[in-house]
């Protein structure tokens, strides 16, 4: 294969895992027992984390969504129970938020069902080196660069 053809088959096979991931996002699953919840969902969880957020726009800038979507995502969480927002006393529009102790759990199991995957993914890609390994991360990073770019 040449150039083009390699490049071609990575941004291919970049394409459907894109879609596999969107799609794994998109489908609601039972984080928490008895509970529904979107992976999207369960990450405001994580970034929340165990200490709570004072500022509510750096999720947005964390999660590289809008403010919006993340008001959308703490209105789902709370009225579910996992967290709750607190209203700034000096400013009715700035509010804190705090995971409740069935966040907490929800964080810690989370926790846990990443250092699985994690540790299921290393075992996947043992077999490359560290080299290699840096030559994919720095593909990764071209690659956000130019989804950068597209959006623009």
């Amino acid at each position: 294969m040449d150039r083009k053809e390699i490049l071609f088959e990575i941004l291919s096979t970049r394409r459907q895992s894109t879609t596999a991931y969107h799609k794994f996002l998109s489908t609601a699953r039972e984080y928490y027992p008895g509970e529904m919840l979107y992976m999207r969902e369960v990450h405001v969880i994580q970034e929340i984390g165990l200490e709570g957020l004072d500022n509510v726009s750096v999720l947005s800038e964390k999660l590289k969504i809008t403010n919006g979507a993340v008001s959308q995502y703490l209105a789902k969480l709370e009225k579910k129970g996992f967290i709750l927002r607190i209203q700034d006393k000096n400013d009715k529009r700035q509010f804190s938020v705090v995971l409740t102790e069935k966040g907490k759990q929800l964080y810690q199991t989370h926790k846990e069902y990443d250092k699985k995957n994690y540790e299921m993914v290393g075992k996947l890609f043992e077999e490359f080196t560290e080299e290699e390994l840096l030559t994919a991360l720095r593909f990764e990073e071209q690659f956000s660069k130019f989804v950068d770019m597209m959006e623009k």
